[in-house]
């Protein structure tokens, strides 16, 4: 009987053994088959891109080192300092840059040659500009426009004062020195065009040029 019983026992395990070895392979390739998972992707934190865009102000000035007043027969060299305000509107595209600047000043420029002597006073400009940002901080541009400005000339007797108009160009940089502000230095030429002024003889027919180098401190808004 305990023969049987033994021997029931036996078969028994068999079985649960077989069962346990079928399952095996079973689970084994289910562990094989499994992916492990993807690693989560790496967060980079955001670097802000620096601009120029938008509108700015400052004060600049300079010195007209090369002037030239014409009139017939008579050239008249002027220099002098000058100061102005500014202001204008930069929008950006990548790396390039452009807007719309103007500016308004005063010009203590004089000279006199052969009896005449011409004297500059109030000035202004409206002016496109386009440049590149070279680096985040640097910007290199190009401007011109229309410009203005009040010219008095004398001849000893008599004297007369006009406004004349023309025109301006030059090229500049502007340097960051913090987010919201930038110092700049720039070249300009600036060609007043002819105007005629009423001295002793007549109708007096003045040309007037000038080459001015500008340091200006500008803050943006």
């Amino acid at each position: 009987m305990s023969n049987k019983i033994l021997s029931g026992r036996n078969v028994a395990a068999a079985f649960g053994l077989a069962a346990v070895m079928g399952a095996m392979p079973a689970f084994a390739a289910d562990v094989i088959g499994e992916e492990p998972p993807a690693p989560a992707p790496i967060q980079y934190d955001q670097v802000p891109v620096a601009s120029w865009a938008g509108g700015y102000a400052g004060i600049q000035g300079g010195y007209n080192f090369s002037g030239e007043d014409e009139v017939p027969g008579n050239s008249i060299d002027t220099d002098g300092f000058n100061g102005s305000v500014f202001g204008g509107w930069n929008g950006q595209s990548g790396m390039f840059v452009y807007g719309l600047e103007g500016d308004i000043g005063y010009d203590w420029s004089d000279g006199a040659n052969a009896g005449v002597a011409t004297d500059h006073g109030l000035n202004g400009s409206l002016r496109a500009r386009m440049g590149v940002a070279a680096t985040d901080n640097i910007l290199i541009y190009g401007t011109g426009g229309g410009a203005a400005a009040r010219v008095e000339v004398s001849d000893g007797l008599t004297s007369d004062e006009n406004t004349m108009l023309g025109w301006t160009a030059g090229v500049g940089a502007d340097v960051k020195v913090t987010e919201k502000v930038f110092v700049r230095g720039e070249y300009r030429y600036t060609d007043l065009g002819k105007e005629d002024f009423a001295l002793t003889g007549g109708a007096t027919e003045v040309d007037s040029t000038s080459n001015n180098f500008l340091l200006g401190l500008g803050f943006k808004f």
